[in-house]
């Protein structure tokens, strides 16, 4: 009778070992992530060219870009914004690298495909956030625009990419499963 109870806790210290390697991990990835992406300029200057691509195709709203000084600049009729590194999704693909890389029960193969693919999601949520913003602060809609990237930044943050996390980490289960069911 003790044999399932002594199975228990050995499979709790399990668990509770792998979940401090994971959070240990990822913790490491990130900064180590947000480091590397830290000394370019890089990720503001792909953020202000998708953004301003996508002021065009979804606002139909014309823009200039200014690549003049350290952060890029977006100029529409009535507004000139500065893309600076907290827009640039920086932190948000710092996220991505290391809770991807720390999933460390995924194949290596499985884990570069999900980060390329999730770095294109990120840089299209990006975009459309950041053209979202300057379309309302252009428009003139100065009451709730603030309140609105202050949400959206949130919101891309924490859902897109839980959201992505997930379907990514659970849609290769089946497979898996599938797989040992064959064989």
């Amino acid at each position: 009778m003790h044999m399932p109870k002594k199975r228990a806790k050995q499979r709790k210290v399990n668990n509770l070992y792998l979940t401090f390697k994971f959070v240990s991990l990822f913790l490491a990835l990130s900064l180590f992530a947000y480091l590397v992406l830290s000394l370019t300029n890089i990720p503001n200057l792909v953020a202000a060219y998708t953004s301003q691509l996508a002021l065009k195709v979804f606002f139909n709203l014309n823009s200039a870009l200014i690549l003049n000084g350290q952060f890029p600049l977006i100029q529409t009729p009535n507004l000139l914004a500065q893309i600076v590194d907290l827009c640039s999704g920086k932190i948000e693909l710092a996220v991505m690298f290391g809770i991807i890389f720390a999933s460390f029960e995924k194949r290596m193969g499985y884990r570069v495909k999900g980060f390329l693919l999730g770095v294109l999601v990120m840089l299209a949520f990006n975009a459309i956030r950041i053209a979202t913003t300057i379309y309302y602060f252009d428009v003139g809609a100065l009451e709730w625009t603030a309140a609105l990237h202050d949400f959206l930044f949130r919101m891309f943050l924490i859902i897109v990419i839980v959201t992505y996390y997930a379907i990514w980490y659970y849609y290769d289960l089946p497979r898996k499963a599938s797989k040992r069911s064959s064989t």
